[in-house]
């Protein structure tokens, strides 16, 4: 994969005023697509992801070859992250510290491949996540992949501190 073509794609992202949560080459049902995830403060709608995909699209029309792609083989997704949004850098988890995650690791730590909890720190290439009342420091390297846990009790209390601002 060409990291210059996934960099070209983030910078008309962020150039557009959003953040570019991911930018990547993925095989789906038997199809290559090229996937975007995009965020902003007030949240996603069709609207942005259509703009976005605009702006991609005319760029790709420009490209007369795109690495790891077969030009006219593949399907462009533009899309918001989700409330589950996955975390895919280091700094995502530093970000998101205090909130809950699952994080999915390539090897056995304490007899487990995966961890819930709350992100404690992300810090050195280190996570440290408390699972189960026991903190875990997870090395960087070691994860598969990562998401933030949705819990529509959470989501309640956070509505609640707000209408009493």
């Amino acid at each position: 994969m060409n990291e210059e073509f996934l960099h070209h794609i983030e910078g008309i992202v962020t150039g557009l005023g959003y953040e570019c949560v991911h930018a990547g080459i993925r095989s789906e049902f038997g199809r290559l697509k090229l996937q975007v995830l995009i965020d902003t403060l007030g949240g996603i709608n069709a609207g942005d992801c259509e703009l976005v995909s605009g702006h991609i699209n005319s760029y790709l029309d420009t490209v007369p070859e795109i690495p790891g792609l077969d030009k006219g083989r593949y399907y462009l997704e533009v899309s918001s992250p989700g409330i589950e949004r996955p975390l895919y850098k280091l700094e995502d988890y530093a970000r998101f510290e205090g909130r809950e995650a699952r994080v999915r690791l390539s090897k056995l730590i304490d007899g487990r491949k995966t961890f819930t909890g709350i992100i404690q720190k992300a810090i050195g290439g280190t996570i440290t996540i408390l699972s189960e009342g026991k903190e875990y420091d997870l090395p960087y390297e070691a994860i598969r992949g990562g998401n933030l846990v949705y819990r529509f009790e959470d989501e309640k209390r956070r509505k609640k501190r707000r209408e009493k601002k």
